[in-house]
């Protein structure tokens, strides 16, 4: 049951060119129940999760969905919705991070039907994610989701309309911002999903590029906030971003008159896993956490639950002729240290 809808921000940016009009599917909601209060300011530190889920569309065909899913309703239904939704859910529950995290998603109604099947659709239960933020542009297929135990405030989509190179700019997913609260902490979290490799790696990277340059642009400006982290499919391997001799990854931004550079850090510095995404024969790193300060993190890994995997070990891709497997990217998961007194 929705209590309430915050009315919400949106922001396009449109770097050295015209501007132009596009709109966002973007908002939060109150999921109301009869829960005990959740006592928000007393953690020490939050878990999150991302992951990319790989078409995850309803099971209503409203004809913006991929072709393959459009092709017949003995592929795809809303039976095969449900399952597909009772496996997630049940993953998500064994999972049980604070903030979960997803990409390719089709539409805010998922978020409410997790919301429901974690709650085992009884109203009178505890809600486990009391809030969720959901963004896409209009007319995308696939979007951003956010369900989280924790409040979110607020939700701001930075776009991108490129006109100074030789060619028509693809399709861009903007930049989602959220922005929560935890621990007497105000938390804002970018929420990405970067142009894929389609088309050619080296030739589709400048569009990468120019997400990058937004996203450390935020990161630059975000003064508000005491913990500032982003997370996603970045479609971009950790060895393919520019690093110093650290390993600290050094992200290009676009300033009002040069560009300024910013400094992140990754988790993946810390672990010898191979990676979340595996792709003609290759394990890639292509899903982050990217942090502002190099001592907010802990207990980095990627989740390699039997159910998601493969005998092989490779992630379990969702098959649409048998209706089987979850996704071709395993989540990730880190803890975010909201109080780094106790660390010392």
């Amino acid at each position: 049951m929705l209590e309430d809808i915050l009315s919400l921000k949106n922001i396009y940016t449109f770097p050295f060119g015209n501007t132009g009009c596009l709109f966002f599917l973007l908002f939060t909601f109150f999921i109301s129940s009869c829960t005990k209060k959740f006592q928000f300011n007393n953690a020490n530190s939050i878990t999150v999760t991302n992951w990319n889920l790989q078409t995850f569309f309803d099971g209503n065909n409203d004809g913006i969905e991929y072709s393959d899913f459009r092709k017949s309703k003995n592929l795809w239904n809303e039976d095969f919705y449900e399952e597909r939704l009772d496996r997630l859910c049940k993953l998500i529950e064994e999972i049980d991070s604070d903030v979960f995290v997803m990409e390719e998603i089709e539409n805010e109604k998922i978020l409410y039907d997790i919301s429901n099947k974690l709650s085992h659709n009884c109203w009178y239960r505890n809600k486990i994610y009391n809030y969720a933020a959901f963004g896409k542009e209009n007319g995308n297929s696939i979007g951003l989701g956010v369900i989280s135990k924790y409040p979110i405030e607020n939700i701001k989509f930075h776009g991108l309309d490129v006109r100074t190179e030789n060619e028509k700019a693809p399709q861009m997913r903007a930049l989602m911002e959220v922005n929560m609260s935890a621990g007497n902490k105000n938390i804002c979290m970018y929420v990405n999903h970067w142009k894929s490799k389609s088309g050619g790696e080296e030739k589709s990277e400048k569009w990468r590029l120019w997400q990058e340059n937004i996203l450390a642009r935020e990161f630059s400006n975000a003064f508000d906030s005491d913990i500032n982290f982003a997370t996603g499919d970045f479609n971009k391997d950790y060895f393919d971003f520019t690093r110093n001799e650290h390993n600290d990854f050094l992200f290009n931004g676009i300033g009002e008159t040069k560009t300024k550079q910013v400094m992140l850090y990754s988790p993946w510095n810390d672990v010898t896993d191979e990676g979340s995404y595996f792709f003609r024969g290759k394990w890639e790193k292509i899903d982050h956490f990217f942090f502002a300060e190099k001592n907010r993190f802990s207990d980095f890994k990627v989740i390699k639950n039997d159910k998601i995997l493969k005998s092989d070990g490779t992630p379990a891709r969702y098959e649409l002729y048998n209706h089987t497997g979850y996704s071709d990217h395993l989540p990730i998961t880190c803890r975010i240290i909201l109080d780094c007194s106790e660390r010392s």
